[in-house]
């Protein structure tokens, strides 16, 4: 029997490991926890299971890029020197309402071709003591979004320190044809 050949192979593979004692981890969820939101028309996630009162810390300048975004290519488009295909402005949009517009956006403008759009979140000027909630969240999402290969703070004519330029992954496609 097959199986019992593997199983056979799996204790010889074992012999000498010790199991771990209390492996078992427990999760709780807070009272306010927002479980994994899908947006309709993208199959993109974005995961925030923190309670509605956290708010992730950030700095004035957001940065983020994913490993083979070339240095070259990360300033030109720090430096506002790349042609911006699409923005979003979520100002005065609550937290899951702007959650939504983002993968909205982010799943229009790929499915457009565009490779680098604006995300314009604000300073928190307006939050309760001042602490910039959608900054700290959108910098959250875009970094867990696939789709995003980079992002950088803006220059000053974009919005500055209240948005961000996206550098999208390009559609491939099967993803185009429904293949995925």
């Amino acid at each position: 029997m097959p199986d019992d050949d593997d199983d056979k192979l799996f204790s010889e593979a074992m012999a000498g490991v010790n199991p771990l004692q209390n492996n078992r981890a427990s999760l709780q969820k807070s009272p306010g926890a927002i479980n994994r939101r899908k947006s309709e028309g993208t199959s993109a996630t974005i995961d925030d299971t923190l309670s509605d009162e956290f708010i992730p810390p950030c700095d004035d300048f957001l940065e983020f890029r994913r490993p083979g975004i070339q240095n070259a290519y990360l300033k030109q488009i720090r430096n506002g020197k790349l042609t911006i295909d699409d923005a979003i402005d979520l100002h005065g949009y609550r937290r899951d309402d702007a959650r939504k517009q983002l993968l909205d956006f982010i799943a229009h403008a790929q499915s457009r071709q565009y490779r680098l759009v604006l995300v314009v979140h604000g300073k928190g000027y307006n939050s309760d003591d001042n602490r910039p909630v959608l900054k700290a969240m959108v910098n959250k999402w875009l970094q867990s979004l696939p789709q995003v290969l980079a992002f950088v703070t803006a220059q000053p004519r974009d919005g500055g320190s209240g948005a961000v330029y996206v550098l999208l992954k390009k559609q491939s496609d099967e993803q185009d044809a429904g293949l995925n």
